[in-house]
């Protein structure tokens, strides 16, 4: 699947990235989310894996919003903050999957594999 990783900590998108990769996905991360935007303009997402508070004006829940109206990315949220102000925030979008940070990769590509038998 191509998959884009939204996420500002560097050391969880690399992490993130590099195990996604190496199972065989095709993945491209961002820091931002106007580079979100660029890399999905570019190669549309299969899935968005996106990070909530992304530390700017605009958060997570903004870029999926924009990201699945365009390509109808599948959305899977992950978060160290509350999951019910998470779901509150995106009541609006199709999410496949909420997950608590800190989170395990098994648990990010079970997550995965349950999108794409979706």
């Amino acid at each position: 699947m191509k998959i884009l990783i939204v996420e500002d900590d560097i050391s969880t998108r690399d992490a993130s990235s590099f195990y996604l990769d190496g199972i065989g996905h095709e993945v491209k991360a961002a820091a931002t989310p106007a580079e979100a935007r660029e890399l999905a303009a570019e190669n549309p997402p299969d899935v968005l894996i996106c990070d909530w508070r992304l530390g700017g004006t605009e958060d997570g829940a903004d870029v999926a919003r924009d990201l699945q109206s365009k390509y109808e990315s599948n959305i899977i949220f992950i978060t160290a903050h509350p999951l019910r102000a998470l779901r509150s925030a995106t009541r609006d979008l199709q999410v496949a999957r909420y997950l608590r940070k800190p989170i395990s990769l098994g648990d990010l590509a079970a997550a995965l594999k349950d999108v794409e038998a979706a």
